[in-house]
């Protein structure tokens, strides 16, 4: 019988090979027996309590060490589903009443006659991303898996879905992104006259710039993040004058008109000197959501557009933090600091001075 110890000693040597090897590429797919299911993928992470394993989907496996029971090498080197055996895939997984189209990127399922709509706006979505970031100087890593997106036909296939996935159907969720099975679902609102095709294509942006941030190394799959730097970085992106714009230009240009004009009211109300709290915490997202999405957009485009490279360097700084480690509300403020400065007071000045400024 394996020990979780035994995998812990298997990993620390899997992890040693991959870094000697040429661009530290992975080398192995495993099999690995947890309690009555088998598992194939490699190793992403470990410590001596948690494995976490990514599998050839891209879906992300963690479980306890200890109940891990069998393991060995069934090929020496890892490699993803290709886009054709993902399509595949998703054909058998909803069946013929859906279409499923792929892209240079991208794997969609969708009802028929509507994949090929949702499979180029997708792509667009993750070109603009892409060149956004490579005009200010981060270079991001190419997804190591095909991206798979999920587009239900109406409201209770999608809370069908969500329950399959494990994610809570909350009232009002249209869409998500899950960093675990690593696709993003949603349902087509327009087509059962419940909402626009604007209001469905704000959806993919958002929830499709979560995916490419987070398939890319801007945001770490298993590390914990910040969610004001996750969602300011989607409502970032949410703009036109974001995604359709490169570096030049005024910067009123490429504002959330939703997320800037609900700042505006927020900051009439907002506490004195509570930048330090919205760093070291989320709790403004549980208290009052709105709020902490209209001041994640602003704190997110004031640090892209005054500070670039410092946000540049935050971003990489929280992405290739220890994933197993827990981000503790010290850790998130030393690294903010480390980035911006240990004045948060002069933080928090400039950017409400530049939202003052760009509301003239």
């Amino acid at each position: 019988m394996w020990r979780g110890s035994w995998l812990v000693a298997v990993c620390a040597g899997i992890i040693v090979a991959q870094a000697t090897c040429a661009g530290g590429e992975p080398v192995a797919l495993l099999e690995l027996k947890v309690g009555k299911e088998r598992l194939e993928g490699r190793i992403a992470a470990h410590n001596e309590q948690q494995c976490w394993l990514l599998r050839r989907d891209g879906r992300l496996a963690s479980f306890q060490t200890d109940d891990v029971s069998d393991f060995h090498e069934i090929a020496p080197k890892f490699r993803s589903y290709s886009s054709l055996e993902i399509r595949d895939r998703l054909q058998t997984e909803f069946g013929r009443n859906f279409e499923v189209k792929t892209t240079t990127h991208y794997v969609v399922v969708a009802r028929k006659g509507t994949a090929d709509r949702y499979a180029t706006l997708f792509e667009r979505i993750y070109r603009q991303f892409h060149t956004y970031f490579d005009t200010r100087g981060f270079r991001m890593s190419e997804p190591e898996f095909p991206l798979i997106a999920v587009v239900l036909p109406d409201e209770q296939a999608f809370v069908n879905y969500c329950v399959g996935e494990g994610a809570k159907p909350q009232p009002g969720l249209v869409g998500f992104y899950l960093p675990g099975s690593n696709r993003v679902a949603l349902y087509d609102r327009a087509a059962n006259a419940q909402s626009t095709e604007e209001d469905v294509d704000g959806t993919v942006i958002h929830e499709g710039t979560h995916q490419v941030a987070f398939n890319t190394g801007v945001h770490s799959r298993i590390g914990q993040s910040p969610l004001w730097l996750v969602e300011g970085l989607a409502t970032l992106f949410e703009a036109d004058g974001i995604r359709q714009r490169e570096a030049g230009g005024e910067a009123i240009g490429r504002v959330n008109p939703e997320r800037f004009n609900w700042f505006r009211e927020y900051r009439t109300r907002r506490p004195k000197k509570s930048l330090e709290a919205f760093i070291r915490n989320d709790t403004l997202f549980k208290k009052s959501a709105l709020d902490a999405y209209s001041q994640a957009w602003a704190l997110s485009f004031y640090l892209a557009e005054s500070r670039q490279v410092e946000f540049a360097s935050y971003l990489k700084k929280v992405a290739t933090r220890n994933p197993l480690e827990p981000y503790a509300e010290e850790s998130r403020l030393k690294d903010f600091k480390s980035a911006f400065g240990n004045d948060l007071e002069f933080v928090e000045t400039g950017m409400l001075r530049y939202f003052e400024r760009l509301g003239e």
